[in-house]
């Protein structure tokens, strides 16, 4: 199910859960949704959206250990929220060219490589920059030109 904080003390548990898994850390403005699965009730995934700018602004995705799910729900209702509620033209992610998973899960999504600076993340990484422009996400409706 997906969820939003609702109250302060949620906003700082899923700050907290961002902080530890994605190693974002908590900032005034952060935007939070989160996957909270129905079995168990815990969160899953959360999704982290900041450093505000123009038009745009990061996205950041942290998972629990051991789960690698991204409901097709959750998928449109980031990407509406994103694009339509934050009225974001391009969502930004930063990648260590070192994290494979992540690339490879980033790309799938549909987000493309605008920019990379050799060696300059942790451990040698590339700081990889992937964009992706409202007008390409595909879990987006899409108006028809007339």
């Amino acid at each position: 199910m997906i969820v939003s904080p609702q109250n302060e003390q949620q906003l700082k548990a899923m700050a907290a859960f961002m902080q530890h898994y994605a190693h974002v850390l908590p900032a005034m403005g952060t935007h939070y949704i989160g996957w909270v699965s129905e079995e168990d009730t815990k969160l899953k995934m959360c999704i982290a959206f900041n450093a505000f700018m123009g038009k745009v602004c990061q996205i950041h995705v942290g998972y629990v250990e051991n789960w690698h799910f991204t409901p097709k729900q959750m998928l449109k209702a980031v990407f509406e929220y994103g694009f339509d509620v934050l009225k974001r033209d391009v969502l930004l992610g930063i990648v260590n060219s070192n994290n494979e998973r992540a690339m490879k899960y980033d790309l799938h999504l549909g987000f493309t490589e605008s920019h990379r600076l050799p060696g300059l993340h942790d451990d040698g990484g590339d700081i990889v920059i992937l964009r992706m422009n409202k007008a390409d996400c595909k879990y987006l409706k899409q108006e028809k030109a007339a």
